[in-house]
């Protein structure tokens, strides 16, 4: 596990298990700092409590959506961390807001150039 302490971690929100657990060995392997979570509900729970330089969600989760957290990250809790959105139908998004937009599927390098113009390592 690394550890970071003059770090925000990078907050990883997807309700596929296998999925988050691939991105959270990707992003610590690649020298991040993540927290992750398994739904909209416990991303925002995460999000009130805790500092992060960047957030990933999925967009199309059951529950709260990832637009729903980006609602309420920048107009209920008024934070300006960015947020970065995957989908796997982006051209139906209205893409207005999210700081970028990961369309599914993409390849590590696609991932890790993304986040790298947002989080520190």
């Amino acid at each position: 596990m690394n550890n970071y302490p003059t770090t925000k971690p990078i907050l990883v929100i997807d309700d596929e298990a296998s999925l988050l657990m691939l991105l959270k060995r990707i992003l610590s392997r690649n020298g991040y700092a993540v927290d992750t979570a398994m739904n909209g509900e416990e991303g925002i729970q995460k999000i009130t409590n805790n500092e992060y330089s960047l957030i990933l969600t999925d967009i199309k989760m059951s529950g709260i959506s990832g637009d729903q957290i980006f609602d309420y990250l920048r107009n209920k809790i008024k934070k300006s961390t960015p947020i970065v959105g995957m989908s796997g139908t982006p051209w139906l998004l209205d893409q207005i807001g999210f700081d970028a937009v990961l369309p599914k599927p993409y390849d590590m390098k696609e991932l890790l150039d993304c986040i790298s113009q947002f989080a520190e390592k």
